[in-house]
């Protein structure tokens, strides 16, 4: 006989997390659920996104392309900044990219708040272009109404959507008591197709809201 319950399991299977980037012609707004930002310089080289390697030299600490390929090919790098963030209507949690000038907000939110846990962010293109310019809105989360999870180990899951190996890790960044991270093969698949910093493609819903061409939203006269 089945074992019935009126409560939901405490631990799902979890199916990893996704990147989401700021799309063209709508908006994003999540609730940051990380402390801080992760910080990282990335290439685009071999038809995706990739970290950049260069390490920092031990006499002068100035920096050193070492094994970095694309260093080596003189493709020039892109700052990246990475928070996790959770869809309040889907529930979904995702690692959101943005560039280190977009993100300028996020750590005037941090300074001035002491985390950047429960903000709510609100990401837009203005322009409604590819590649043009986001513009990134901060305001505090009221938590006492919102159940926000565990954030995510970042690290681990950048590594794994970026399919790096895992002995490259430092120890503390491979135990984690979150579940494990695995990625899905449709992101990663849609992430090497997708040229640097331009917008997640449009939904079937978009798509079919906008008469064949992606909705958009109505802005205030």
């Amino acid at each position: 006989m089945p074992t019935w319950s009126s409560e939901l399991p405490k631990h799902g299977k979890h199916m990893g997390y996704d990147l989401h980037r700021t799309p063209q012609s709508s908006s994003l707004q999540a609730i940051i659920t990380c402390p801080e930002i992760l910080v990282c310089d990335t290439h685009f080289w071999g038809g995706r996104t990739i970290p950049c390697e260069r390490y920092h030299q031990e006499i002068d600490k100035s920096l050193s392309a070492g094994n970095c390929s694309a260093c080596n090919e003189a493709v020039p790098f892109r700052t990246h900044v990475y928070v996790s963030a959770l869809d309040t209507k889907t529930r979904d949690h995702f690692i959101f990219e943005c560039t280190a000038h977009a993100a300028k907000p996020l750590e005037e939110y941090r300074l001035a708040n002491g985390t950047l846990r429960g903000c709510i962010i609100h990401a837009s293109r203005p322009k409604g272009e590819k590649n043009s310019k986001v513009i990134i809105q901060t305001s505090p989360a009221n938590l006492g109404r919102v159940n926000l999870p565990d954030p995510p180990n970042v690290i681990l899951a950048l590594t794994t959507i970026w399919r790096l190996p895992l002995t490259g890790l430092a120890i503390e960044d491979k135990r984690h008591e979150n579940p494990t991270v695995r990625t899905k093969k449709g992101p990663i698949n849609r992430m090497r197709e997708q040229p640097d910093n331009q917008p997640d493609p449009p939904t079937m819903g978009e798509i079919l809201g906008g008469n064949g061409q992606p909705k958009r939203e109505k802005t205030q006269a």
